[in-house]
């Protein structure tokens, strides 16, 4: 006799993956979800098309789930990586110069370290750094738009 295995609905596994993305950006469990449920909470509230709800669902908890793809590289330039996501993602203003220089000056070569190691880092980030930024930045968005069509969410998903 053979017990018979639940059906494990996409939407279940894709929320589950978002506890991942919770972790490696060092934010409280279930931080994505929450997120999600406050978006759908708004399309409702602003009359959004039912058939657009999936499209916010999905994006929504997917987001991030690339978050961790170069978790060794983000080391590299900022020490601990948890550490410096969570205050990159909510702590820090990008539009302002002041908020994004002081990020960058407490995070660069990792806070963690000896200053003349976090010297050197600062000054390899001087040359190679944005371009390092900017491939990681792809690199997340790569590894979540590959994620998205292995799970077959459509075209939608990978726009919004």
């Amino acid at each position: 006799m053979t017990a018979e295995r639940p059906e494990i609905r996409l939407s279940e596994l894709v929320a589950l993956l978002s506890l991942g993305t919770d972790l490696g950006l060092g934010q409280p469990m279930e931080h994505m979800i929450n997120a999600c449920l406050i978006a759908l909470r708004l399309a409702e509230r602003l009359g959004m098309d039912d058939s657009e709800r999936p499209v916010l669902y999905y994006s929504g908890l997917l987001a991030w789930v690339g978050c961790h793809s170069d978790a060794y590289e983000q080391a590299k330039w900022f020490g601990d990586d948890l550490s410096s996501k969570s205050d990159a993602h909510y702590a820090v203003d990008w539009g302002r110069a002041g908020p994004a220089t002081s990020f960058m000056v407490k995070h660069i070569g990792g806070a963690g370290r000896r200053l003349p190691e976090r010297a050197r880092v600062g000054l390899a980030f001087i040359g190679d750094g944005r371009q390092a930024m900017m491939a990681m930045a792809i690199n997340h968005y790569l590894a979540t738009d590959e994620l998205v069509v292995r799970l077959g969410l459509g075209d939608g998903v990978p726009r919004a």
